[in-house]
């Protein structure tokens, strides 16, 4: 048996799985890609010898950097207090999270809706990253995760492009229907507006790191990375879409702050980005107000750009506006009076619409929203305070973990891997407080945007316990050998 050929095709050729857009129903349950590929993965885990998981080698691809001699007295510390660490917080915090979701489904009015949402939005994308973390690769394999991730994207990307632009023929056409744009491979645009956001710093990293001579690879795949960025970031632009335009910028701007050292770079870098960002995000239409020919002349090239409805959504006083921002904001206002109102196991998976309409929906509000609209109320409302606050705790133990491979790297390589899985993490939590997409909905068959996210944040305390538990250990294990 061999899981990890398999968990890396699983995720390189998702968009291709997606595409079919089929499930099939074994009683109440309904099956989709993801679960059989969960269940196979799990039974290839289960059967594979044990020496087939320990991790070879922590050099990256064509690398011959090693890891220190000896780890730092505060390795030590973390490896003799090991409840310290953000690994074991976030297995802790994940864990009661499952539990908490558990009973919750039980508790709803609809089990057996929350139940298909609990095991496609919840269960199947936390099992690949515990098959992830089982797995125990080297980090030469997380770089090929990384990098495959990534790619899987771009060849999502080309799947609609090449759906959508010889249907569309205008960019007028695609901008008047953008909703249609990733329906055949993620279904919702906003679903791949986040991904694009999280495998935007994957593709820098790589790229960089082999121009440093960090991370040696062959023509052919910085060919394909060349290649795959191209595609995403036309993708990104051809979703029109606020809240991954905000990710994309939010996420690169943290990844090239941490990457650079000097304090005047940082500063061009922040203005750079800022600059660039007015092409994608009109902030300067608000200073512009004083000057009303500026303020038109800039509208006009923005509309050109991106369409007026698209235009006129960032401002709440238009018609766009109110259903892009206003609505948004009363599903996010409602979802916390559920919290408030069903504080301990929320109203149950995909409970919303029905109390939002029958109670929580102010009678400002036009649309029959269907979830909150915002991550984080959305869980609170739906699953309680306390998977809130447990929600909470993993991804901040995601990013300390990251932030301490950052502060205390054992070779150049592994810092920019923590960057950009520290960038990818402010990427989803970004776009996931903006915009973020429902855990699941039994009509779209996938759930590839909570997958890519689980598989990353595990990715980030693989390498965590790569750097301070297990290349530690090994060479405290080598040292004692030589000694011998």
């Amino acid at each position: 048996m061999r899981p990890w050929p398999g968990f890396l095709a699983v995720m390189l050729l998702t968009p291709v799985f997606d595409v079919a857009q089929v499930s099939l129903t074994v009683g109440p349950v309904q099956v989709i890609f993801q679960t059989i590929f969960v269940v196979v993965l799990a039974v290839g885990l289960a059967f594979a010898p044990r020496r087939g998981l320990a991790p070879r080698s922590a050099a990256a691809p064509g690398s011959s950097a090693a890891l220190p001699a000896s780890p730092s007295p505060r390795v030590w510390r973390r490896r003799v207090r090991p409840w310290r660490s953000p690994d074991i917080a976030a297995a802790t915090a994940i864990s009661a999270l499952l539990a908490i979701a558990v009973l919750s489904t039980l508790a709803s009015p609809d089990q057996t809706t929350s139940s298909t949402i609990l095991l496609h939005g919840i269960l199947e994308p936390a099992a690949m990253g515990f098959i992830l973390l089982a797995l125990r690769r080297t980090r030469n394999d997380l770089v090929w995760l990384m990098i495959l991730v990534a790619v899987s994207v771009g060849i999502g990307g080309l799947i609609n492009i090449a759906q959508s632009i010889p249907a569309m023929k205008t960019l007028d056409a695609m901008q008047s229907q953008r909703l249609f744009f990733s329906r055949l491979t993620y279904f919702n645009v906003g679903l791949f507006g986040e991904m694009l956001a999280m495998a935007l710093p994957l593709f820098v990293v790589a790229l960089t790191a082999h121009h440093r001579g960090l991370l040696p690879l062959r023509r052919t795949i910085v060919a394909l990375l060349l290649a795959a960025l191209a595609v995403s970031l036309v993708s990104l632009f051809l979703t029109f879409s606020k809240s991954a335009y905000l990710a994309a910028f939010g996420g690169c701007l943290v990844l090239l702050l941490l990457v650079v050292r000097s304090r005047r770079r940082r500063v061009a870098i922040v203005l750079a980005t800022v600059a660039l960002s007015a092409g994608l995000i009109p902030w300067p239409a608000f200073f512009l107000q004083v000057s009303p020919p500026l303020e038109q002349a800039y509208r006009g090239a923005m509309i050109t750009l991106m369409g007026e409805s698209r235009y006129d959504s960032w401002n709440p006083s238009t018609l766009s506006g109110q259903g892009s921002l206003l609505e948004r904001w009363y599903a996010t206002r409602a979802a916390m009076e559920m919290a408030i109102d069903h504080p301990l196991l929320g109203i149950g998976l995909d409970q919303f619409k029905g109390l939002y309409v029958g109670h929580y929906r102010p009678p400002q509000a036009k649309l029959d929203l269907d979830w909150a609209h915002s991550m984080f109320p959305e869980v609170a409302a739906e699953l309680g305070l306390p998977a809130l606050a447990l929600d909470l705790i993993f991804y901040a133990a995601a990013m300390l973990a990251l932030w301490r491979i950052y502060r205390s790297p054992p070779d150049q390589l592994t810092r920019p891997l923590a960057c950009a899985l520290l960038a990818v993490v402010v990427s989803w939590l970004l776009v996931g407080t903006a915009f973020a997409g429902d855990m699941y909905r039994p009509w779209r068959n996938m759930s590839s945007d909570y997958v890519m996210m689980a598989v990353l944040v595990a990715g980030s305390f693989a390498l965590y316990r790569l750097t301070f538990r297990q290349a530690p250990a090994a060479q405290a294990a080598q040292a004692a050998r030589a000694g011998v």
